[in-house]
């Protein structure tokens, strides 16, 4: 396996700045029939579980890591790609599904899917890449649990060309990690342009599946409420982001569920359409 310093830095940079488990090289893979290197960051992992804590404690003890998958296909039991081997396959992974070690707490898994689970490219985009991490011997059967959550790494389409708001990641339920991203620098409205750190915004309205609307502020309001201010990715980049889950951001009872989110990039004083971006961006929620 290649092991690149400078993909690993941006690897790494990536997870703090998004809060992501899993993360690849290249970083906006979309070609199924091509390498990818998935790397999984188990400090971003939820610890306030004790299967998850099980899990890094076996890390820690230099216990060997491996990757248990079910889609874009799982392999049946006897299956030289198979999950598990033998009559107790959850206490017993595969060693074709090891993880390289690539740093502390940092493991990578190398395939080219469409070979790798024996699917077309189509498939792959369906589905996605779905596992979790455990050591070879994931507990159960009486014994405590020792695993990841369920992990995925999206597989997407290349895009022509990307709007200056945009989602990721782009295939989002309301209770995943999401952010909205607005490049200011490719912006060609004049009057939005170069705009100051201090004045970007984000208009936010919810729409739900009983088709009730939910807008924490409304468009001359959105500059009085810190929760919608954008923050730059970087000094002087010029690019600006939110990071939020959908389910907590509308705080959510357990019978609402959000169908589609619009965001509106805006200035925090807004008087006309000149203190917008021109396009609404949409986002489709899948099913829970």
């Amino acid at each position: 396996m290649k092991k690149i310093l400078s993909s690993l830095f941006f690897i790494s940079t990536t997870v703090a700045a998004f809060g992501q488990a899993v993360t690849s090289v290249p970083a906006e893979y979309n070609d199924p029939t091509s390498e990818v290197k998935i790397l999984i960051n188990l400090d971003q992992l939820d610890q306030s579980k004790d299967y998850v804590l099980n899990l890094i404690a076996d890390a820690d003890a230099g216990l060997d890591l491996y990757i248990w998958t079910w889609k874009p296909f799982e392999f049946p039991i006897g299956s030289p790609k198979a999950n598990g081997e033998g009559g107790a396959p959850w206490k017993n992974s595969n060693e074709l599904l090891k993880l390289t070690k690539e740093a502390n707490h940092l493991y990578s898994y190398t395939m080219i899917p469409t070979q790798f689970y024996e699917v077309d490219a189509a498939t792959v985009f369906k589905e996605d890449i779905q596992f979790l991490v455990k050591p070879k011997d994931g507990g159960g059967y009486g014994d405590p649990d020792r695993k990841s959550d369920d992990l995925k790494l999206e597989v997407n389409p290349p895009n022509v060309e990307r709007s200056i708001v945009y989602g990721f990641p782009m295939k989002v339920q309301e209770d995943d990690l999401l952010t909205i991203t607005y490049d200011n620098y490719k912006e060609t409205k004049t009057s939005m342009q170069q705009l100051n750190p201090d004045e970007v915004y984000l208009y936010l309205e919810a729409t739900l599946t009983d088709s009730t609307v939910l807008k924490p502020s409304g468009f001359f309001q959105v500059g009085n409420n810190p929760e919608l201010k954008l923050t730059e990715t970087a000094t002087g980049s010029g690019s600006y982001a939110k990071t939020f889950i959908p389910r907590l951001f509308f705080n959510l009872n357990e019978n609402q569920h959000i169908l589609s989110l619009k965001a509106v990039a805006m200035k925090k004083v807004f008087q006309t359409g000149a203190d917008r971006v021109d396009q609404d961006y949409i986002l489709k929620f899948g099913c829970k």
